[in-house]
């Protein structure tokens, strides 16, 4: 998987019902989000030809969007919680050193984290653990196979981490090139002290992964949201008299609450530590994630790199990217992952019944519906974000030490909007990438990834001298959309012919849609800074009047498209609050 270069977000690859409802009745997908009861027998002819507005498509969408209604309510309190740790970082700190600093120290963290534990979630983890999990009759062996990953995993990670202290000086510095040697040290303190943040983010990742094959969505969706308010809490308790270390301390306390909140899902576990390490599903993990991790370490090389050539670019650069990337990921969060972590485990169990059985095209349609929901969702919020743009960064940042700098704003204005053209694509890229993981096909990605990675940074020399940081946002911008092509072609080099399952024309409606969205919505935020001028309340009734004339006006236009998945989605909420009312 290559996440986005300039990434700060929050790693979303860590994020109910039971499976063994799957086992003993054969329609988990009516439940949880797969095929009509029973479909898991039709033959290929009856699989393929079923239009997208068919019954089984229609029980998919509930189902999966039900799933993704739950992980989307943590990715909202977790995308809330960052907008405001963000805001608090841009009123303390701005985008000057002592951002710079934090950020690179939250980077590391972030980059062996990902190369260490995080891609190792979707692509081995939770198809591994989904199919042990659903074998409801030895459930003690999903439990050992757990306990053996928490053991080693442990383990490892402490010893890693040890391993990391002694390069933590050369490789801050070199990612703080341009700074001055006061803020070099710092970024030095920063990086050690954060690095001990791996260990319990590996633990935590561990168990989301269990939570996400025994479909408990809830508990690791919403513990996401203490790593933000940590840092917010300890940052606007500590800043005083820590300074920028309270924010290092914030991180290491979300990241522990991460395990502490996700605790009670598995409250079933019988936690016994196990060093069973020739169980065939440790093999298995490992040999899905080995291409995974080669590529991740030319994604994390770059990565460091990435951060080198921002540094460069000027001072106040790392910190623009930084709160543009939280804008988009913010959108990111909501969409793209909710939808590929909810349809992970659906479409593992129907690669492994299509590869055991005569069953095929239940995959496909499964997937062409989840790019379906994608487009209905992603290109409306790229237009919004592109449309409102200006007043979401003076809402959420211009205060404090963000203000006091008069190139902040533009700064992260331009960041912003270098970055929105790969938005749509990362999106999609996400599902495609889940697609072949569910397939336990990992060395496709990971190979497209490298390439990706190359494409970077030939753009990044290329166009960083004469655009400066907007030449790297482009860079990743393109990175993510050369990704996001290739992996549509190879899928379709996979399947043959991907139409008949209506993802042109939905993205074609919602694209039209979206521009006429687009329109409305600038009108009446531009029309409200108009007459009431700048400042906090000011934008917030221009971004609130933007959002919600712009949203009236696309489910207008989806309904006089009529486009379907709109429905599924509504239909989805309806029966989500009605079970709750009840």
């Amino acid at each position: 998987m290559t996440p986005p270069l300039n990434f700060e977000a929050d790693n979303q690859t860590e994020q109910e019902a039971s499976t063994k409802a799957f086992m003993e009745r054969q329609n988990l997908a009516e439940i949880e989000g797969g095929v009509e009861p029973g479909a898991h027998l039709v033959g290929p002819s009856s699989a393929v030809e079923s239009t997208p507005n068919s019954s089984s498509t229609r029980r998919f969408g509930g189902g999966i969007i039900r799933a993704a209604l739950i992980i989307s309510l943590g990715n909202i309190m977790t995308r809330i919680f960052g907008l405001l740790r963000e805001s608090v970082l841009a009123g303390l700190a701005g985008t000057g050193a002592l951002t710079t600093a934090f950020v690179i120290a939250d980077n590391t963290l972030s980059i062996f984290f990902d190369l260490l534990v995080s891609g190792a979630i979707s692509a081995a983890l939770v198809p591994v653990l989904s199919r042990y999990a659903a074998r409801t009759e030895d459930r003690e062996e999903f439990w050992r196979i757990v306990n053996t990953l928490l053991t080693l995993g442990l383990l490892f990670l402490m010893s890693i981490v040890a391993l990391l202290e002694l390069f933590a000086d050369p490789l801050a510095r070199f990612m703080a090139v341009k700074e001055n040697i006061e803020t070099q040290n710092l970024t030095v303190g920063l990086v050690r002290i954060i690095l001990f943040g791996i260990i319990f983010l590996g633990v935590s990742s561990i168990m989301m992964a269990t939570l996400q094959a025994l479909q408990r969505f809830a508990w690791s969706a919403l513990s996401l949201a203490a790593r933000n308010g940590g840092v917010v809490l300890i940052a606007l308790l500590c800043y005083g008299w820590l300074g920028v270390w309270s924010l290092v301390l914030g991180v290491l306390v979300g990241t522990f609450l991460l395990i502490v909140l996700q605790a009670p899902g598995l409250r079933d576990l019988p936690f016994r530590p196990s060093f069973d390490f020739r169980h065939p599903a440790l093999g298995e993990i490992l040999r899905l994630y080995r291409p995974i991790f080669l590529g991740l370490l030319v994604t994390s090389a770059v990565l460091i790199v990435d951060r080198n050539l921002a540094n460069q670019t000027g001072s106040d650069s790392i910190g623009a990217m930084r709160y543009a990337t939280t804008l988009q990921q913010f959108v990111l969060g909501l969409v793209g992952s909710a939808i590929s972590i909810a349809i992970l485990p659906t479409l593992s169990r129907q690669a492994e019944a299509e590869a055991t059985s005569s069953v095929s095209g239940t995959y496909r349609q499964t997937l062409m519906s989840g790019l379906r929901l994608l487009c209905v969702l992603i290109i409306p919020a790229t237009i919004g974000l592109l449309t409102l743009a200006l007043p979401a960064i003076s809402l959420i940042f211009e205060r404090g030490a963000f203000k006091d700098n008069p190139y902040s704003k533009a700064l992260t204005l331009v960041a912003l909007l270098g970055y929105l053209p790969g938005l749509p694509a990362a999106a999609l890229d996400q599902m495609l990438i889940v697609a072949f993981y569910a397939r336990k096909n990992t060395l496709l990605p990971v190979v497209v990834g490298v390439f990706a990675n190359f494409i970077y940074l030939i753009a990044a020399f290329s166009l960083m001298g004469s655009l400066g940081m907007l030449g790297l946002v482009l860079a990743n911008s393109l990175q993510q959309i050369f990704h996001m092509v290739v992996m549509f072609w190879l899928l379709r080099r996979h399947f043959g012919r991907l139409g008949g399952y209506g993802l042109t024309r939905t993205a074609l409606k919602t694209s039209l849609a979206s521009v006429v969205m687009g329109v409305i919505s600038f009108f009446f935020s531009g029309l409200a800074l108009q007459l009431l001028g700048d400042g906090f309340l000011a934008n917030l009734i221009a971004l609130s009047l933007g959002v919600g004339s712009g949203g009236i006006t696309y489910l207008v236009a989806l309904r006089l498209l009529k486009v379907d998945e709109m429905a599924l989605i509504w239909g989805a909420v309806r029966r989500k609050l009605g079970r709750t009312v009840k």
